[in-house]
């Protein structure tokens, strides 16, 4: 067996698989591999979404993602899942960049990062139509350019539709021109037939969107009548003058004519017999002269340009009246107590104005005796506050004025033997007199004994 004696021995050789396998024999360890990694995808705003990623290695590794080279913290919209990333509610700006899985063992200290993936985020969000040009809806006038923009943005860009009063607006009208680039609507020039409310809708892949605030375009036809100044209605008493102002304008100017309510014309030459001393001046203003009770009524002005149609306004002519005032009962007010009086103002037209006077002289707005609003206040009424106070009520028609007289009524104890009740001298009794005042007997009952005494009252 073996070589012959005294031979040189021959190196012994390893098979094949024995030379393959020396390395992990050796304790030599694989790298860290990606089963699956993250790919760039398409993503709606506000939908789940999930970047995969799968690693295999010899022992324990720790998984991670990175937003454009920074860590990314868990939320509750956006968190590990796994080794996996998972999105609740993909946002477009939150989300969008590169995001990288990454594998470490923290034992070797061996990284691995798979390749680079992000989000082609699909969304659309509403906005208003705006006035792009001219700077200000002031500066709006007939025969100028107008544009408009949609404020309606997403991706992929939107296709955009243009609506005035809720009817679409077609790119082929020769009145317009529309840039879904720009998200503009031109008019050019802008007339009166452009006038309405303006709104828009966009889609895209996401969805589709309308306007949040509309537009309201108005441009005045120069040839209708507009309303310069309206008259008012007015009140005025009896042959008294009453004025109503009306004016129109257009291009050219317009016409103006005046009817009374039963739809009588009134012009310088042809007066109906109930309105023979109204004038029409050349700015549109009637007058009447002279009021009676048959000229109160309706009149209105009627303006009517080359087109376009009539403008008819309306002013009512009222006679100032006032009615008569209630009567007052004649009041007794006990000494140191606070009173009021109060004024029920007379019916009229306009509403009459109502002020208190106590001997010929007006009654301020503060101080012991006053007036407030309607009433008349006496706060702690003395025997010097008896008298007669007037109330005055007047407006255009007249005036009304009604007399409240005021006793005031204060204690006194007689001498002894010079009061009497039920034979009792000596007991007090009440002296509601003032003076300069007739008096006549009368009674009352005495508040400590309940006993009827006699006294005399001021007439």
């Amino acid at each position: 067996m073996g070589g012959p004696r005294g031979s040189p021995a021959r190196p012994r050789r390893l098979p094949l698989l024995s030379v393959l396998l020396l390395p992990l024999l050796g304790g030599t360890q694989t790298a860290i591999v990606f089963i699956k990694q993250p790919s760039s995808q398409d993503a709606l705003q506000g939908r789940r979404a999930l970047l995969r990623c799968e690693v295999e290695a010899p022992g324990p590794v720790h998984v991670y993602w990175l937003l454009d080279g920074a860590p990314v913290q868990d939320t509750e919209r956006r968190f590990a899942q796994g080794s996996s990333l998972s999105f609740a509610a993909v946002d477009r700006l939150q989300d969008s960049g590169t995001f990288q899985c990454v594998a470490r063992d923290d034992v070797t200290g061996e990284e691995a990062r798979s390749a680079n993936a992000s989000f082609n985020i699909k969304w659309i969000e509403a906005g208003p139509v705006v006035l792009k040009h001219p700077a200000s809806e002031a500066e709006i006038q007939p025969q100028t350019q107008v544009t408009l923009r949609c404020h309606i943005d997403g991706h992929p860009r939107p296709t955009y539709q243009w609506f005035r009063d809720g009817i679409p607006l077609s790119d082929g009208q020769s009145n317009h021109t529309v840039s879904s680039k720009e998200r503009n609507l031109t008019l050019r020039p802008a007339g009166p037939e452009h006038s309405g409310l303006y709104s828009c809708c966009a889609h895209n892949a996401f969805g589709q969107a309308c306007s949040s605030q509309n537009f309201t375009l108005s441009i005045a036809d120069e040839s209708f009548a507009r309303v310069v100044l309206a008259p008012q209605d007015v009140v005025v008493a009896r042959n008294e003058e009453a004025m109503f102002h009306c004016q129109f304008s257009a291009q050219p100017p317009p016409s103006l004519q005046w009817l009374f309510e039963d739809e009588t014309p009134i012009t310088n030459r042809s007066r109906p017999p109930h309105l023979r001393r109204a004038t029409v001046f050349a700015n549109g203003s009637l007058l009447l002269t002279q009021v009676r009770p048959r000229n109160a009524g309706v009149y209105r002005c009627i303006g009517q340009g080359q087109r376009g149609p009539p403008i008819i306004l309306e002013a009512t002519l009222h006679l100032a009246e006032i009615e008569d005032m209630p009567l007052f009962e004649p009041r007794v007010f006990t000494a140191g107590s606070e009173e009021r009086v109060t004024c029920l103002p007379p019916k009229g037209l306009p509403e009459p104005s109502v002020w208190w006077e106590h001997a010929g002289v007006r009654l301020p707005t503060h101080g012991r005796v006053y007036q407030k609003g309607h009433e008349l206040v006496l706060a702690s009424i003395a025997e010097s506050d008896a008298g007669v106070y007037t109330c005055h009520a007047a407006n255009l028609a007249g005036q009304r004025r009604q007399d409240v007289n005021i006793t005031v009524a204060s204690e006194h104890l007689c001498s002894e033997g010079q009061g009497e009740v039920e034979g009792n001298t000596g007991l007090g009794v009440m002296d509601r007199a003032f003076p300069g005042t007739h008096l006549r007997p009368s009674r009352f009952w005495a508040l400590q004994a309940w006993e009827s005494v006699h006294y005399w009252e001021s007439v």
